[in-house]
């Protein structure tokens, strides 16, 4: 994934799958902060679950996000 092409996606809520550095593949619901250049990481994105690195990133999708309030 290009920068230009995450910089698009800053304040949705998507679907992504990605893979860790044991090329264990995940995939969370996660809403994205900011596409940011991390030192010793590379180009990163921000998500509230934590940094992805750009070119672990293999698919994403637009997610909906349903609140629930606490009963």
């Amino acid at each position: 994934m290009l920068i230009s092409e995450a910089k698009t996606l800053i304040g949705n809520t998507v679907a992504l799958t990605y893979t860790d550095r044991t090329g264990q593949e995940f995939t969370e619901v996660t809403e994205i902060y900011d596409v940011a250049f991390i030192p010793l990481y590379g180009p990163c994105m921000i998500t509230d679950s934590g940094e992805v690195r750009l070119d672990r990133i293999l698919t994403y999708e637009a997610a909906e996000y349903q609140y629930r309030a606490a009963a």
